[in-house]
């Protein structure tokens, strides 16, 4: 049985993580449909990793949403632009500053304006 160890609200949905055994499960999980487990995203060896990673996905879901994209799945989406991969993101730990940059160059490269 998963057990929640962490659960944060972020705009529409729940960022949890859940341990089953020795593994701890990031997920994102929509308020519109919270049965079920949501889409798993990760998975960690500790709570702690896992809970700073929860966290962190709630701040660049926070800055990417300032750029014009949404949440869809495991990517950061917006038209015109590649999406992001989520959990490629969240494995290079960029602080504010840095995602903030990434994502304007990325507007910038493809001719769209930024909105952050």
């Amino acid at each position: 049985m998963m057990t929640v160890k962490y659960r944060i609200e972020c705009f529409e949905c729940d960022i949890v993580v859940r341990q089953k055994d020795e593994a701890h499960t990031l997920s994102i999980q929509s308020r519109k449909t919270p049965l079920g487990n949501g889409n798993r995203l990760a998975e960690y060896a500790s709570e702690q990793e896992a809970v700073h990673a929860a966290d962190q996905l709630c701040q660049s879901y926070t800055i990417a949403r300032e750029f014009g994209y949404h949440l869809s799945g495991g990517e950061f989406v917006r038209d015109g632009v590649p999406s992001i991969e989520v959990v490629s993101l969240l494995n290079q730990e960029l602080d504010a500053s840095d995602l903030k940059s990434l994502l304007n160059r990325e507007a910038i490269k493809h001719g769209i304006q930024q909105t952050g």
